[in-house]
């Protein structure tokens, strides 16, 4: 079956009077159906100069972008503006407008697609509902929280059925409670509606909330792409590296080692969990046979797409033959790498 979305050999470049900038170059991108894919970078990266190509607000300048069967980049304005009535797309700022109750701007799209007034009132109660916000229907945006606001915008971009939905730094704006919430209703979205759900993001917490797959970007390329456990827990390049590290203290660099050295006696040993491993079965049935004790001094074990992952760094104490069978057993289950 061929992928929902899918970006063949697609570039972009903007020209100024300063010259001529390319935010994509030479990106294979496919986005299946049904999934929730994120697209992570930092600002500059050209995550949302990419995501803007799929609604067709901007245009190729070379390669083709094809939505749901569609060469979008190869059609017209006014084909362009039916496939783009197919896919929702949500805010960082949230994009209400401030004269307008709940419901005017949830009815906004309806209106113009001449909707009648029965129909649109109708389909606005059902999605203030689904959204958790039937009691604010006559409230206006400035009379909302953050959260609320960017519920607002998320029934406004399901008013029309779309089958696509874009989120372009969504929870950007928002407390992490609050951003919790939203993904949280983000997924119902995927899993109730069956919409496909692209998420643009600087946040790896957002990608390991809510992602089944996930893009990393830097300066107008995709530089590596999988699933949300594959990219953290075998991320290929630096700047995967420095997201991941950014919500799990993993492996310790250098200076964590020669200060771990200096705090703990006995041997430093780094145990990478990846997968359903019971390193705490291990250590424990080792304290029982031997007289060996262990400390865990650096990292964490989290819980990613149901699966175990992480690292930490145990301070192994004993005699050399007890901790040279520790860390076989234990190797026999995760990876180890004995440090000092």
């Amino acid at each position: 079956m061929a992928p929902l979305i899918e970006f063949r050999d697609v570039s972009k470049t903007f020209t100024s009077r300063a010259g001529t900038v390319s935010a994509l170059a030479s990106i294979d991108l496919e986005i299946e159906a049904g999934e929730i894919f994120a697209i992570i970078g930092h600002s500059g990266a050209g995550k949302s100069t990419l995501v803007r190509l799929i609604n067709a607000l901007e245009g190729v300048t070379s390669g083709t972008v094809t939505v749901d069967g569609v060469v979008i980049s190869e059609q017209s304005e006014r084909e362009a503006r039916r496939i783009r009535s197919r896919i929702g797309m949500i805010f960082q700022q949230f994009n209400l407008f401030r004269s307008r109750t709940v419901f005017g701007n949830v009815a906004y799209p309806l209106k113009l697609a001449g909707w009648s007034k029965e129909r649109q009132r109708a389909r606005v109660a059902e999605l203030l509902a689904f959204v958790g916000l039937t009691d604010k229907a006559w409230a206006y945006p400035d009379q909302l929280s953050g959260g609320q606001k960017q519920r607002v915008g998320i029934a406004r971009a399901l008013a029309n059925n779309p089958t696509i939905l874009l989120a372009d730094e969504s929870t950007s704006a928002l407390d992490p409670e609050t951003t919790q919430d939203v993904l949280r209703l983000l997924r119902r979205v995927n899993s109730e509606l069956g919409l496909t759900v692209v998420v643009v993001t600087h946040e790896m917490d957002v990608v390991r909330s809510i992602a089944d797959r996930v893009a990393v970007m830097e300066a107008g390329k995709v530089i590596e792409v999988g699933t949300v456990f594959d990219v953290f827990s075998a991320p290929r390049t630096d700047t995967t590296r420095r997201f991941v590290n950014t919500i799990l203290r993993n492996r310790p660099d250098a200076e964590d080692v020669a200060r771990l050295r200096k705090q703990y006696e006995g041997s430093l040993v780094s145990v990478t969990v990846d997968g359903d491993t019971a390193i705490g079965e291990v250590l424990a049935d080792a304290v029982r046979r031997h007289d060996l004790r262990f400390e865990i001094v650096h990292g964490g074990i989290d819980t990613l797409q149901g699966r175990s992952f992480g690292s930490v760094t145990l301070a192994l104490s004993g005699t050399a033959e007890d901790i040279e069978k520790a860390v076989a057993r234990l190797g026999a289950v995760a990876k180890v790498e004995v440090l000092a």
